[in-house]
């Protein structure tokens, strides 16, 4: 019983943490007023738009700072 407490607990973290992620791309086209198609691209490193990565960063460093942090 323990171990299924455990491990739907880590299952719950891997959900918020996906969460926290969800609408990135287009939050952050919306931001600079770009598709959030070409947002996707940058981040795949099939486009260059240095702004673009600098705003997909800076968000990436916000959620990491709002993700649950594991006891483990």
């Amino acid at each position: 019983m323990k171990k299924l407490d455990e491990f739907s607990r880590h299952q719950e973290r891997l959900l918020e943490i996906h969460r926290l992620h969800d609408g990135l791309y287009a939050r952050v086209a919306q931001r600079l007023g770009v598709d959030p198609s070409y947002v996707s691209r940058v981040a795949r490193d099939e486009r260059q738009s240095p702004k673009v990565k600098a705003a997909l960063l800076a968000d990436l460093l916000t959620i990491e700072k709002q993700r649950p942090r594991s006891r483990v």
